[in-house]
């Protein structure tokens, strides 16, 4: 399902209408519209400076917009910030926990933050150690704990209140696959128990566990949809090229009515049906091809064609599309 503005207020856990906002001369978003329903795994998807932080920061009430209007949970994020943040848990990129306390003891100070009573607050902590299980550290000091366990308890810390909605912000940055793996299997329990989640990535391994998908760049939206609908937008799959020499196969390519593109080392075409083009190209390409490679179309694929670059940042060599299918 792509972008809802037809759900009523009551089944979106964010409403976003015509946000822009501007950092001097340069705006960072550009007329957001955006719709998530309540129960949701909703992934912002884009390279860096695309907006992700800024529209993030904005839904987490620590930015106001320069116009249009949010809100989370029925609220304003403007007008009724103080009941969005009590409304909301929050896992930001670099680590808020103070390392010098225990997990447990971050965790019931967090409790107290947010006006728990001290037994409530020991009880919390607890009920969140044995559900993320983090029995094994939680009475070691935070800053001997592992990357992947001080991001659960940065995740813990973010449920303290048992909140409505959940935003993380690139929350796995620096961890490894296990512990990134892991972490998102504690996410998925959270969406499947009625919880919302809204977090930014830049990683497409991440973004593929959402339900939908936002893909931003230069502060605009460029596609909402599931991760299978928006792949499935390019049709076919996708054949990556590696030659003795990509100048001369390109050169080849576009003779031949096929318009090139060329990055990663390597020559990209996503056509309808590969299984039938990559035997003539083998036996047609005027130099030696070292590697071919065919796979299903990727959201890094569907970024690049919307978009003319990669989800890295980078803006490949050529452009435009070709008789056979498009190179991106």
């Amino acid at each position: 399902m792509a972008n809802d503005n037809s759900l009523t207020d009551d089944l979106l856990a964010v409403h976003v209408n015509g946000l822009t906002k501007n950092y001097g001369q340069t705006q960072a978003l550009k007329g957001i519209d955006l719709s998530i329903k309540k129960g949701e795994l909703f992934a912002l998807l884009g390279p860096n400076g695309a907006g992700k932080t800024t529209l993030f920061s904005i839904l987490a009430t620590l930015r106001s917009p320069s116009a249009g209007f949010a809100t989370v949970l029925g609220k304003d994020v403007v007008k009724d910030r103080d009941a969005v943040r009590q409304s909301m848990g929050i896992v930001f990129q670099e680590p808020a926990i103070e390392k010098r306390l225990t997990g447990r003891d971050n965790l019931e100070l967090m409790g107290l933050f947010y006006g728990l009573s001290i037994s409530k607050s020991k009880v919390r902590a607890t009920e969140l150690i044995t559900s993320l299980g983090l029995e094994e550290g939680a009475d070691r000091p935070a800053e001997r704990l592992s990357g992947g366990q001080r991001r659960k308890l940065e995740l813990a810390r973010a449920l303290v209140t048992d909140p409505g909605i959940l935003f993380l912000d690139e929350a796995t940055l620096g961890l490894d696959v296990d512990a990134r793996r892991a972490f998102w299997g504690h996410i998925k329990g959270l969406t499947e128990s009625g919880r919302t989640v809204f977090f930014t990535t830049h990683y497409m391994e991440e973004a593929e566990v959402a339900d939908r998908i936002a893909l931003i760049d230069a502060g605009n939206i460029v596609a909402l949809d599931t991760p299978r609908a928006l792949k499935s937008r390019l049709g076919g799959g996708v054949i990556r090229l590696s030659t003795e020499d990509d100048v001369k196969a390109k050169a080849w390519l576009i003779e031949h009515g096929y318009t090139t593109e060329s990055h990663s080392k390597e020559l990209m075409l996503i056509h309808p049906d590969p299984a039938s083009v990559v035997p003539e190209l083998m036996r047609n390409l005027n130099v030696k091809v070292q590697r071919v490679e065919v796979h299903e179309p990727s959201l890094e694929d569907v970024f690049i064609t919307l978009t003319g670059r990669k989800l890295a940042g980078e803006t490949p060599a050529g452009e435009g599309r070709g008789k056979g299918g498009k190179w991106s």
